[in-house]
């Protein structure tokens, strides 16, 4: 139970301190996510994520994101999906990795 603690909040601080650099000349939705999540409004950066979605549907990035936060959220089925969309769009084989090993870790609870 520590351990998923301690991994949730080290997966919420990468999300606060790296999120702008990964979407530096993204729009408006994606801006309005990472300030939402900055300040701790989740709801507000999943419903701007969700938009941004609209905009690119298969920005692997933007999954990766959602994903992320859902595991912050304790969300893990919501986690899930959004890890296996990164996947199925994602042309970095990093990003493909980074997300396997997330959904192996999911998958065990």
């Amino acid at each position: 139970m520590i351990k998923t603690s301690i991994i949730k909040l080290l997966t919420l601080i990468f999300l606060l301190t790296y999120s702008s650099a990964l979407f530096g000349q993204s729009n408006n939705y994606l801006k309005r996510a990472i300030s939402a999540m900055e300040v701790g409004l989740f709801e507000e950066s999943l419903k701007q994520l969700n938009n941004a979605l609209k905009n690119e549907p298969q920005n692997a990035q933007i999954y990766k994101l959602k994903a992320l936060l859902y595991e912050a959220l304790s969300e893990d089925e919501n986690s899930i999906l959004a890890w296996k969309d990164c996947i199925r769009y994602a042309k970095n084989q990093d990003i493909i990795n980074e997300a396997n090993i997330h959904l192996e870790y999911l998958n065990r609870f």
